[in-house]
């Protein structure tokens, strides 16, 4: 196993042709979240020992479609998490924001991470890397903020493949929750993919996550039967 980077910082780990990238899952929990660029089980395996071995309590999946879950069933990883998916049309006419979104300024990230870290619980909060890795997801992406005056109040993370764009992360301070901000962003953010090319778009959230769910449904979503799970290796 080849190595670059040092733990608590992001890992590349090699061997032979196989490839995946670690970092840790967030400040608050002591997990790491490996992606696998290629490889065998074998290889993830590996990668699951060695990143044990610096002391993390458990090595997480990204969150994964069931067509690609097997291999890391095989390298001894067990569903961990589950997520919703929602997808919607991009067709007709959308509807207005009631709120200011505009596009995200490279010094706005400060605002981003406190926004996330005060939305969601520990184990669902991201820190920089982790919200910069959803803004590489896809080919095309940007960050949009909504604004109270001079102050961040909701973001959106949008990125767009071939002819889908994907609602990577949608967070609202909980002193704006209820006042609308979050489905300004989502319609700003189904605006923004329709023009890069988007035909549809997709989201997941968590099951428990109610109120998300009413929104998204409200907005044109609509639940699909398939889920994505998150697969965890930990110590025996």
């Amino acid at each position: 196993m080849r190595v670059a980077g040092s733990w608590p910082g992001r890992l590349i780990l090699r061997h032979g042709w196989a490839k995946a990238e670690a970092r840790p899952w967030n400040p608050e929990i002591p997990d790491a979240t490996l992606r696998l660029m290629r490889g065998s089980s074998e290889f993830l395996a590996s990668c699951g020992d060695y990143l044990l071995g610096r002391g993390v309590s458990g090595v997480t999946s990204p969150p994964l479609p069931e067509v690609s879950s097997a291999i890391w069933i095989s390298a001894g990883y067990e569903p961990y998490l589950a997520l919703d998916l929602y997808s919607r049309q991009l067709v007709g006419s959308l509807p207005e924001p009631s709120h200011n979104v505009t596009i995200a300024e490279a010094h706005d990230w400060e605002s981003v991470e406190r926004i996330d870290h005060a939305a969601f619980p520990p184990l669902w909060k991201l820190d920089r890397d982790g919200l910069q890795e959803a803004m590489a997801a896809t080919p095309h992406a940007t960050l949009l903020l909504a604004q109270d005056g001079d102050r961040a109040a909701g973001f959106v993370i949008i990125g767009v493949g071939s002819i889908a764009g994907y609602l990577q992360r949608v967070a609202v301070h909980p002193d704006y929750a209820r006042q609308g901000i979050g489905r300004s962003l989502v319609r700003v953010a189904c605006k923004w993919a329709r023009r890069h090319g988007a035909r549809s778009m997709m989201l997941n959230t968590q099951p428990e996550n109610e109120s998300a769910a009413q929104l998204y449904v409200s907005e044109g979503f609509e639940k699909m039967l398939d889920q994505l799970t998150v697969f965890r290796l930990c110590r025996r």
